[in-house]
């Protein structure tokens, strides 16, 4: 997906919050980027761009998790 303002506004949104379901980021797009989300077209597209979003930022998460779990072993004395 091509990294563009809003949807790096997205991933932080989603990074940021404890959990905000895509009505909620909606409004928030509808409200500081006046998208007119009551159009059937715009609604459906953000709404596939808010998934993908979602599906990156948690892909970044496993991985950190990952990362971080592997260098906590190396700490420990033999």
């Amino acid at each position: 997906m091509k990294e563009t303002r809003i949807v790096k506004y997205i991933k932080s949104l989603i990074r940021n919050h404890k959990y905000m379901t895509t009505e909620d980021i909606m409004l928030v797009l509808q409200k500081y980027y006046k998208l007119p989300i009551n159009v059937p077209g715009v609604y459906y597209k953000y709404k596939k761009v808010i998934r993908e979003c979602r599906q990156e930022v948690y892909k970044e998460r496993r991985r950190e998790k990952r990362l971080n779990k592997r260098d906590e072993g190396k700490d420990l004395p033999p």
